[in-house]
């Protein structure tokens, strides 16, 4: 079972962008606090696809506090003749976690987006 659930606050305006096929995609990194290490946090890259990635284009922005639910992927490839892993978060649902008043959310309870993930057309997305 490979499933991932984080909260945390966006380092950066998503920007919400089409593959080749039409297939629309945003990539954004989130802050999460370390538990027991104050004033710490470990940077994690996330995608979503569909109505999910429309939604944090939409709806977020840097600073803004969200719980994600998804799976972790691991692509390796390589850079000047040396190997390299990296890792990122594949987000199937996400909830707004700010309080009503704090960031341009219109809505007044939190959304929640059901699994967008399809697997079908990866080979134009480069990880």
């Amino acid at each position: 079972m490979n499933v991932i659930v984080l909260t945390g606050r966006l380092t950066r305006d998503p920007e919400v962008k089409a593959g080749q096929s039409g297939k629309v995609f945003t990539r954004f990194s989130i802050a999460v606090d370390r538990t027991f290490k104050k004033g710490e946090a470990d940077f994690i890259n996330c995608v979503a696809f569909g109505k999910t990635a429309e939604i944090i284009g939409e709806h977020l922005r840097k600073g803004s506090k969200a719980g994600f639910n998804g799976s972790l992927q691991m692509s390796q490839y390589e850079k000047d003749g040396e190997k390299r892993t990296s890792y990122e978060v594949i987000v199937n649902q996400i909830e707004f976690l700010d309080s009503k008043g704090s960031t341009p959310v219109a809505t007044e309870q939190p959304v929640a987006t059901e699994p967008q993930h399809d697997n079908s057309n990866d080979d134009e997305f480069p990880f």
